[in-house]
C-alpha cells in the first residue's frame, strides 16, 4: 500500500486528553485567558492575553512533524501584512510530547528559524512548552488548528490556517457569519472517526445497521475528517473506507493499479514483496469533460468531497472485485465514460551528469534516513527514496521518475528547503544530479462524456 502524506490532512500530534470531554473552549464561547511564556518575534518575552485584546485575534497552532502546518505559514505571513493593525496573529509552537522536551523544543524552533529566514517572515511566535499551554487549553489534537477570537473575546471559529482568506477575514472583522470547516477539539468525542473501522459501524461517523453487502457514497461532512487511500490493495481486504475525497480520486481507485512502497524506517515491511508500477502512471485523471467542475472542490467548504464506503462477503474480497465494484458505483452516479490509455505526458526526470554522481555510491553500514523541512539526509538508500521523498511534497503535480541509471545504493546529504522545487534543484546540482521536465509514456486514466449527454 503506498504510504501517502496529504499535505491538505491535518496532520495529528497527540496531545493526552487529562480533562474531562466538553470542557475545551467552543465556537461562541468566551475565550479563557492565556499565558505566552516563550514569545519571539515580539516586544516582550512573556504576554498575557490582556496584552492582546481589544483587537481581532488569529490563533495558529502548529508542530515541527506536520507540513501542511509549514506550508500555510507564508500565506498567513501574507494575510498578516494585509491586516498589519487590524489583526493581531500568532503562532503557536508545540514541541513532540513523545520526545525529550528541550530536545523537541529545540527541533520546532531550529526548523521555524529556517523557513522563517527563507520566506523573511515577521510573525509572532510563542513555543508552547508549559504543562498548562494553550494546547492543553484548546484541547487540540492535530494541526493546522486555528482559532479566531474577535474583539469583544468571543470564539468566532475554529478551523484551520488554509481557510483563511482576505476576503473571509474581512468578513470575521465584520461580524459577518461564514460557513467553514471546523476543526474539532478533544472535547469533540462525537466528531471522532477511526479510518481503522468501517464508516456507520459501532457508531463510527453515524448510526449502525446491519447488512451483508454495503456500498455508500455521501457527501462530506467535517465530522468524519479526512482519510483517504490512492489505491486498492490486497491490504483492504473486503472494504474500501475513504472520507473527504474528491471525484479524481474516486476514478483513480477505481481505475488505477496497485502500488505499494516500502518508505523507510519500517523494518518490519523490509523483507516485503512489492509490486511498484508508480513510474508507469500519470498521477492525475484527464479530464475531457463539459462538467469539469465535479472534480473541483474546496477542502474548507467541503464542496464535492465525499465518503465512500464498500464492504462486501470475504468470498469477494479481492482488489479487482472492489474496483469492479466501484467502478459500476461511480458509472451510475456520475455517467462517464472512462478509459485507461497510453499517452506521453509531463513528468519530472531525476538525472545525472559527469561523473559527480560516482561519489554519492554508499560506504556501507546501517541503511539510516533522517527528513525535515529544511532537507533529507540518508545512508545506504536506493535513489527511489530520494525520489519518494521530494514526491511526498508535489503529490498533485507531474510523475517523478528515475532516470539515473544508478542501480547502487547512495549515502546522501541534502540540504534545502523542501518546499522550493528550485532550492532542492540546486542542492542536488551540488551532488551531480538534478530535476528536469521531461515527457513520458505514461498510463492515464481519460474521464470523458457518454455520447449524447
Amino acid at each position: 500500500m503506498l504510504v501517502l502524506i496529504f499535505i491538505l490532512c491535518f496532520c495529528n500530534k497527540g496531545v493526552s486528553q487529562k480533562t474531562t470531554p466538553n470542557r475545551y473552549p467552543k465556537i461562541g464561547d468566551t475565550c479563557p485567558a492565556f499565558r505566552l511564556n516563550n514569545l519571539h518575534y515580539y516586544k516582550k518575552s512573556k504576554a498575557d492575553y490582556s496584552d492582546f485584546k481589544g483587537k481581532p485575534i488569529i490563533l495558529n497552532f502548529f508542530a515541527g512533524g506536520c507540513k501542511a502546518s509549514f506550508l500555510t505559514l507564508p500565506k498567513l505571513y501574507e494575510l498578516k501584512k494585509e491586516f498589519d493593525g487590524k489583526v493581531q496573529f500568532i503562532l503557536i509552537g508545540n514541541p513532540d510530547p513523545i520526545s525529550n522536551v528541550g530536545h523537541a523544543r529545540s527541533f520546532l524552533q531550529e526548523q521555524y528559524e529556517k523557513y522563517q529566514k527563507y520566506y523573511h517572515l515577521d510573525l509572532i511566535v510563542n513555543y508552547d512548552d508549559s504543562v498548562s499551554t494553550l494546547w492543553n487549553q484548546f484541547g487540540v489534537h492535530g494541526v493546522p488548528y486555528t482559532v479566531l477570537i474577535d474583539s469583544t473575546g468571543n470564539i468566532r471559529y475554529l478551523t484551520t490556517a488554509g481557510a483563511l482568506t482576505a476576503d473571509r477575514i474581512n468578513k470575521f472583522i465584520r461580524g459577518e457569519r461564514m460557513n467553514l470547516v471546523v476543526a474539532n477539539n478533544l472535547g469533540d468525542s462525537e466528531m471522532y472517526y477511526d479510518p481503522t473501522k468501517p464508516l456507520l459501524i459501532g457508531g463510527n461517523g453515524g448510526p449502525d445497521s446491519a447488512f451483508s453487502y454495503r456500498s455508500i457514497l455521501s457527501n462530506w461532512d467535517y465530522r468524519t475528517d479526512f482519510h483517504r487511500i490512492n489505491y486498492i490493495s490486497s491490504k483492504n481486504r473486503n472494504q474500501i473506507n475513504v472520507t473527504g475525497a474528491d471525484l479524481g480520486l474516486l476514478y483513480c481507485l477505481a481505475y488505477g493499479d496497485t502500488v505499494e512502497f516500502i518508505l523507510p524506517p519500517f523494518p518490519e515491511e523490509i523483507n516485503a514483496k512489492v509490486r511498484n508500477t508508480y513510474s508507469q502512471w500519470y498521477t492525475l485523471p484527464v479530464l475531457n469533460t463539459k462538467r469539469k467542475g465535479l472534480f473541483k472542490f474546496d477542502e474548507f467548504s467541503g464542496e464535492n468531497l465525499f465518503n465512500y464506503s464498500l464492504i462486501v462477503p470475504d468470498s469477494m474480497a479481492n482488489p479487482l472485485a472492489l474496483q469492479k465494484m466501484l467502478k459500476k458505483e461511480l458509472e451510475n452516479c456520475f455517467s462517464f465514460k472512462v478509459s485507461v490509455e497510453i499517452r506521453r505526458m509531463p513528468c519530472w526526470k531525476i538525472v545525472r551528469y559527469g561523473n559527480a554522481s560516482i561519489s554519492l555510491r554508499t560506504k556501507g553500514g546501517e541503511p539510516y534516513w533522517e527528513e525535515s523541512f529544511s532537507g533529507v539526509s540518508f545512508k545506504n538508500q536506493p535513489v527511489s527514496s530520494l525520489l519518494l521523498q521530494i514526491w511526498s511534497y508535489y503529490q498533485l503535480g507531474p510523475t517523478f521518475i528515475d532516470d539515473t541509471g544508478i542501480n547502487y545504493n547512495i549515502d546522501l546529504d541534502l540540504k534545502a528547503n523542501m518546499t522550493d522545487i528550485n532550492d532542492i534543484r540546486k542542492a542536488l546540482r551540488k551532488n551531480g544530479l538534478d530535476l528536469v521536465k521531461g515527457e513520458k509514456w505514461l498510463k492515464t486514466i481519460v474521464i470523458r462524456d457518454q455520447k449524447g449527454s
